[in-house]
C-alpha cells in the first residue's frame, strides 16, 4: 500500500503553532475577554475543522466563519464550540442557521424578521455595525433605531454588537479612534436606553496587533492565528505561521536536446542540452500564483520552465545532475539550507500574506502535524 497521499503534494500545517498562536492572543487580552476565533474561508486555506478544533481545545470561545455552509460542515465534524455566522446569507436561510445552532450577524430589519419567524424559542443575534470599511453592516448612525426595532420581534435576543474596522499598516491612529468612537457611541446609546450588550466585538487582528484599547470584552483575531503579518507590523507576542511546507515530487525526468527543426515551435526554448523535470502540480491548484520562480531540489534552487500548465509543472534540473524520481520539490518551506518563504512567494505575485494558503487547491492534501509528526484527521 501506498504511504502518504495518491498524489505525492501536500501542504503541511503545524497545529503546534496555532495553539501557540491562540495561547498568545489569550496572554495578550487577558483572561476576561472573550476570544471569536476566526476561521473563515476555510480556516484560511488550512481546514476551518482542524484549525477551529485546535482553537477551541486552547482556549477560544466562539469560532466564527463568514460562510453558513462552513458552519454548517463544523457541526457536522463534531464541534460544539459557539459558532458566530458573519454576515453572508439571504434571510431565506434562518431556519438551516438555527437548525445547526449557528449565532448569525444581521444588518437588516428584513433578516431579523426572518430570524424571528423560524424560531421556536429565544434566539440570540448579533447586529453588524459599519464604522468605516463600507462593505457590511448598518451604519452607525442607524444602529439603534435597528437593533430597538428588531428587539421587538419574538424571540429575539441581542447577543452582541460586532463591527469589522477598516485598517492599514501604519495607519493614523486618530482613525482606528474614530472608528472606535462610532462603534462604542451605538453600545452606549443602547444601554442608556436600558439595552444590555453582552458582546462588544470590534478588535480584529489589525486592532490587536496595535489597539489595546480597542479590545472591549471580546476580540476576533483571524489572520494572526495562523502566524501570518504583514510587512510593517510587530507583533506584541511572538506568533508562528502554521504554513509549515508545500511540496511535491519528481514524477519524471527526461533529457532534452535542442531541436533541429521548428525549434522556434517549442513549447518554452531550449539551447543548450537540458534535464527536465516534471512534478504533479499545476494551476488548478493554484501554483500560478504560489511559486517564487524557483523550487529547491536536493537543497538547491531549481527554476520553473516556463508557466505551470493545469496539471503539471516542469523545472529545470540541469544544475542537479543526481535529481531522481521521488525526489521532494520544495515550492514553500526550507531545504538543506535554503528557504522559499510565503513572504517571498506573496512578494512576487503581488498577493496579500493571507491569500497565500487560500490560494492552494483544494485537491491538494493537507498534512497535520504536532510535535513535527502527522495526525489523522476526521473527515
Amino acid at each position: 500500500m501506498p504511504r502518504g497521499p495518491l498524489r505525492p503534494t501536500t501542504l503541511e500545517i503545524d497545529l503546534d503553532a496555532a495553539a501557540e498562536n491562540l495561547r498568545a492572543v489569550r496572554r495578550l487580552v487577558g483572561p476576561s475577554r472573550k476570544i471569536f476565533a476566526v476561521v473563515k474561508a476555510d480556516g484560511y486555506g488550512f481546514g476551518a475543522a482542524e484549525m477551529g478544533t485546535v482553537f477551541a481545545r486552547n482556549g477560544a470561545d466562539y469560532l466564527a466563519v463568514a460562510d453558513l455552509t462552513e458552519g454548517v460542515r463544523l457541526r457536522r465534524r463534531g464541534i460544539a464550540t459557539p459558532i458566530l455566522v458573519y454576515p453572508n446569507s439571504l434571510p431565506g436561510a434562518a431556519a438551516e442557521t438555527l437548525a445547526h445552532g449557528l449565532v448569525p450577524t444581521l444588518v437588516d430589519l428584513e433578516a431579523a424578521r426572518a430570524y424571528s419567524a423560524a424560531a421556536t424559542g429565544p434566539c440570540e443575534v448579533f447586529v453588524k455595525i459599519d464604522v468605516g470599511l463600507e462593505r457590511l453592516g448598518v451604519p452607525a448612525e442607524q444602529a439603534v433605531k435597528l437593533v430597538l426595532a428588531m428587539l421587538e420581534l419574538r424571540h429575539l435576543r441581542l447577543g452582541g454588537l460586532c463591527a469589522h474596522p477598516h485598517a492599514e499598516v501604519g495607519g493614523d491612529p486618530a482613525y482606528a479612534d474614530w472608528q472606535l468612537g462610532r462603534f462604542t457611541g451605538v453600545v452606549d446609546e443602547l444601554e442608556a436606553r436600558g439595552v444590555r450588550v453582552p458582546v462588544r466585538l470590534l478588535a480584529a487582528s489589525p486592532f490587536v496587533l496595535r489597539f489595546p484599547h480597542t479590545y472591549l470584552n471580546a476580540v476576533d483575531p483571524g489572520r494572526m492565528l495562523y502566524g501570518i503579518t504583514f510587512p510593517g507590523e510587530t507583533p506584541p507576542v511572538p506568533l508562528r505561521s502554521t504554513l509549515r511546507a508545500l511540496t511535491t515530487r519528481v514524477i519524471a525526468l527526461k533529457e532534452l536536446a535542442p531541436r533541429d527543426r521548428f525549434a522556434e515551435a517549442a513549447p518554452f526554448p531550449v539551447i543548450a542540452p537540458l534535464r527536465l523535470g516534471v512534478v504533479p502540480m499545476g494551476s488548478a491548484d493554484g501554483l500560478r500564483w504560489l511559486h517564487a520562480g524557483r523550487v529547491l531540489v536536493r537543497g538547491r534552487a531549481v527554476p520553473l520552465i516556463g508557466a505551470p500548465s493545469l496539471e503539471h509543472t516542469r523545472i529545470d534540473l540541469t544544475t542537479v545532475p543526481d535529481a531522481a524520481v521521488g525526489d521532494e520539490v520544495v515550492i514553500i518551506g526550507r531545504q538543506g539550507d535554503l528557504e522559499i518563504s510565503p513572504a517571498e512567494v506573496a512578494a512576487h505575485h503581488g498577493l496579500g500574506l493571507h491569500h497565500v494558503a487560500t490560494t492552494v487547491g483544494p485537491r491538494v492534501a493537507r498534512v497535520y502535524l504536532e510535535a513535527g509528526v502527522a495526525v489523522p484527521q476526521g473527515g
